[in-house]
């Protein structure tokens, strides 16, 4: 029998851990860094210099450019002082708030047995903003668009439907420049950005250039860092968290010397997989649940704003398994709203289906009454939930042994991940699949 947990019983546990964490991804800062890549465009090598003068301007050393090294250093000192003057009590989304995420390239066509290639148009923005408004979601996301398309025109159709605070994904000027719009007009805006390639390497110049402009505008950003285990970060549960949750304070940091003033949302997606060429993506799988929550729990005592993913892509089709929904969607619910405690927003739950690249308006709706079902039942609800399902009893109850005692997922290997993650830029070109810490770091019960 599943019993609501009492959150004070853990706490000194889980406030142990996310202090090495947030020890440790400082460390990874100052010894590692940031790396500067060599990329061509056009037969000439692309100027990071102004992204460079942004961030160590000002610092007093506390961040610092290595030339012979092409990395950006931060001091662990100077990462507590951008932290310390973040703040999250005036973000317009309440805790524990489940909405929308991702982007999704296609539509699955309703009904349907298998994936037809169906392009999003601008009806399809306007029904995801109607899904929001109708169900009284928390905040909007454009779940499906198709990137380079209707990025000015998502603002307006999305704004006329739902007055809530909104995010969205830019790539251009006119975006920027439509998002300020939209601020100056009233409508609470966040803008997605992806400024690293993991492990911890600045991204396209392009992607640079957006998010600077939007933090010399004061308009919010949400920074997605998202590495994947045994891929392009290390294997083990703590090991992707600590990577993510490192990216994203030297975001932080890189922002808070453009512009001090603007808000900076945590939208680390620490994302597990399969190792191997033909990797396969877990989200959904209990182990992902709690690296996201881990972040999570950490963003929350540092009074970080954050948004992190507990959904599931399980099946190739949409599923009837469970409530309404699909088994993993239901299982992601019941610990985030049952058990997980201080969170500050979760997204991706509802509607995604096989690798994100497909969004499903079917899916969703269903998503949501099953999310809406689980929120309305109490103690003795969940409890009949749990006793009608064996599968899902089990899982709840392996989770919340994992919960009252989390170093039986995550251990800190002290020192040894920080070798691990430089070893694997400098030698394996970011490739962690190449190193034997991956090779002995694969238990599959985590899948």
């Amino acid at each position: 029998m599943l019993k609501k947990i009492r959150y004070n019983d853990y706490k000194n546990l889980w406030n142990r851990l996310v202090r090495n964490l947030i020890y440790d991804a400082k460390e990874v800062l100052l010894y590692c860094g940031v790396k500067i890549p060599r990329k061509k465009q056009n037969g000439s090598l692309v100027d990071y210099s102004e992204i460079i003068r942004c961030t160590t301007k000002g610092t007093d050393y506390g961040a610092i450019y290595d030339p012979g090294t092409s990395r950006i250093h931060f001091e662990p000192a100077y990462i507590q002082s951008v932290v310390d003057q973040a703040y999250r009590f005036d973000f317009p989304i309440v805790d524990r708030a489940f909405g929308p995420g991702g982007v999704a390239a296609f539509i699955h066509k309703q009904g349907e047995e298998d994936y037809e290639l169906k392009d999003p148009q601008m009806n399809h923005i306007l029904k995801q903003a109607m899904l929001v408004r109708d169900n009284e979601m928390p905040f909007s996301f454009v779940c499906a668009r198709q990137l380079g398309q209707y990025e000015v025109e998502q603002f307006s159709v999305t704004s006329n439907i739902f007055s809530g605070p909104k995010f969205f994904n830019i790539s251009t000027e006119s975006g920027v420049q439509e998002a300020e719009n939209q601020i100056q007009s009233g409508q609470y805006v966040i803008t997605n950005h992806t400024i690293f390639s993991s492990p911890l390497t600045l991204s396209f110049k392009e992607n640079i250039d957006v998010f600077v402009q939007c933090v010399q505008r004061r308009i919010p950003v949400m920074l997605v860092t998202q590495p994947f285990s045994g891929q392009n970060g290390p294997m083990t549960p703590y090991g992707i968290a600590l990577l993510a949750f490192a990216e994203f304070l030297a975001g932080m940091a890189i922002a808070f010397g453009i512009n001090s003033e603007t808000k900076v949302i945590n939208g680390a997606l620490p994302t597990m997989c399969t190792p191997g060429k033909n990797p396969v993506l877990k989200i959904g799988s209990v182990v992902h649940n709690f690296v996201n929550y881990l972040v999570a729990y950490t963003s929350r005592l540092l009074d970080i704003a954050s948004i992190q993913s507990g959904c599931t892509i399980d099946g190739r089709i949409h599923k009837d398994d469970l409530l309404g929904t699909d088994y993993q969607t239901v299982r992601a619910m019941i610990l985030w709203d049952d058990m997980f405690e201080g969170w500050h927003m979760v997204r991706h739950c509802y509607g995604f289906l096989n690798d994100l690249a497909f969004f499903s308006f079917e899916k969703a709706e269903d998503d949501i009454l099953a999310l809406r079902h689980i929120q309305s039942l109490d103690e003795n609800g969940i409890t009949a939930v749990l006793a009608n399902n064996v599968r899902l009893n089990r899982d709840i109850q392996r989770a919340e042994m994992f919960y009252q005692d989390p170093t039986l997922i995550f251990h800190r290997e002290k020192d040894r991940l920080l070798e691990v993650i430089i070893e694997t830029i400098d030698t394996y070109n970011g490739d962690f699949g190449s190193h034997a810490h991956t090779l002995q770091n694969i238990p599959q019960e985590w899948f």
